[in-house]
């Protein structure tokens, strides 16, 4: 085995369009919320819907249960569990 394939060895390429299942919790930034009272979440070029997720919710990690997903399209929907961290972000 050559050196450079000893120093590539378990490297993987991560995707701009991260995949989720039914079911899975994840934690991610609020970027933004619409007024009918979901957020929206970017993960890469992923990006998902929060239901639950408001106005007060923007700029904060959160926990969501994800309910569905098309991975042709990159797009998802969840459900808003709770706050679990604050951005470092502060005006």
């Amino acid at each position: 085995m050559s050196l450079f394939t000893k120093y590539l060895k378990g490297w993987t390429f991560r995707s701009t369009t991260p995949s989720f299942d039914v079911g899975d919790e994840i934690a991610v930034f609020i970027a933004e919320a619409n007024g009918d009272g979901n957020g929206h979440a970017y993960v890469g070029d992923t990006k998902l819907i929060v239901e639950g997720a408001g106005f007060d919710t923007v700029e904060k990690r959160v926990r969501v249960r994800i309910t569905e997903f098309d991975e042709a399209t990159a797009t998802g929907r969840g459900e808003f569990l709770e706050v679990v961290g604050e951005s470092s972000y502060t005006r």
